[in-house]
């Protein structure tokens, strides 16, 4: 039993070699290989103009040299179960087949060809950066402990609309915009009325350069060619021999349409609504009615349309109420007093998102 116990660990030891190894060989293969190779790829291989053969070639990726002009391909290929790649010229690959599987067990041979190149005729005009957003808000405060009850409610809900119509005045990362809407602290509305001053992380307003092969990196030698519409013109490239498969087209494209997100800084007043209480008159102390908002956050767009934001909003409020313990006055009215209302809220904004 002892003596089988070694002969058992080797055992494992080479099978779990073996699996390993036939993991990294599966491992090796980016693209799949073009439609008329051998299935078995050990029996494809690469042969260089300088005569260097490469065998058991897995995959074959389109690319470019470091600099930038020359097309070549990554050839991916398996030496003693690792893969292994290396970038090679287009123009230095002679041939590629597969062994023994054409007529008279001769190599079957098929063309790795570079492609035509293309652009786009013209660029088109940068997107506007100007925008116009409309957010249904809720809000959340603590619990109004004021003897008369003067303040918000803890939940309450406000609709509001930014207008940023300056495009890229301030730059491509920044945007101000006008803020209005309405505001509820329980049976109390306001307007308030202010800015935003936001920050993009990501450039607005910008076409990038996207380039790229067509339909993709794994095309070699399809049957069936490449058309693009008149929108492109042909780039001359130095190779006489090219496969109409596939191409290399730079488009320009929105920077990003996808996640956006932002930070902000906003601030103003509130206008009153026809509530009991509103107002500075009468009353006794008017000189300390002052209503007004200051606010920061964070947030996204997203699919070009949805905004989403969560901040904290610091909110100045007065009501004029009854004043019980001052003295009898002549004119009755001024027996009143602006109180304030000092509330610290957080606030979870969404609505929709358009450019103009």
């Amino acid at each position: 039993m002892r003596r089988m116990l070694p002969r058992r660990i080797g055992l494992v030891s080479v099978a779990t070699l073996l699996l390993l190894e036939v993991a990294g060989a599966q491992d090796c293969r980016d693209c799949p290989l073009p439609g008329r190779a051998s299935k078995d790829a050990k029996q494809l291989y690469v042969l260089l103009r300088d005569r260097v053969r490469i065998e058991q070639c897995r995959s074959f990726v389109r690319s470019f040299l470091p600099d930038g002009i020359t097309q070549a391909v990554r050839i991916q290929y398996v030496v003693a179960g690792n893969c292994r790649d290396t970038l090679v010229p287009i123009s230095s690959i002679l041939e590629a087949g597969t062994v023994g599987l054409g007529l008279d067990d001769h190599p079957r041979i098929f063309p790795i060809l570079p492609v035509r190149q293309y652009e786009r005729r013209v660029r088109p005009p940068e997107p506007s950066a100007s925008f116009v957003e409309v957010h249904a808000i809720g809000g959340v405060t603590g619990k109004d402990t004021s003897v008369r009850r003067i303040g918000s409610s803890q939940l309450f809900p406000s609709l509001e609309v930014v207008v940023a119509p300056f495009g890229t005045w301030l730059g491509k990362r920044w945007a101000l915009g006008f803020l209005a809407g309405a505001s509820s602290d329980g049976a109390r509305w306001r307007i308030p009325l202010g800015g935003q001053l936001r920050y993009w992380f990501s450039p607005q307003g910008e076409i990038t350069r996207a380039a790229g092969y067509q339909p993709d990196s794994c095309t070699f030698n399809e049957q069936t060619p490449l058309v693009l519409g008149d929108d492109y013109r042909e780039v001359p490239v130095p190779y006489t021999q090219l496969d109409p498969s596939a191409a290399y087209v730079v488009d320009y494209r929105e920077q990003s349409s996808g996640w956006q997100p932002f930070l902000f800084l906003e601030g103003g007043t509130f206008l009153n609504t026809d509530f009991a209480g509103a107002g500075k008159d009468p009353s006794l102390n008017p000189e300390e009615y002052s209503q007004w908002f200051l606010g920061a956050g964070a947030g996204t767009t997203a699919w070009k349309w949805l905004v989403i934001a969560v901040g904290y909003r610091y909110q100045r409020l007065n009501v004029r109420t009854p004043c019980a313990i001052c003295p009898p006055s002549v004119d009755a009215p001024d027996n009143f007093i602006v109180n304030t209302a000092r509330l610290h809220c957080v606030l979870f904004k969404v609505g929709v998102h358009f450019r103009f």
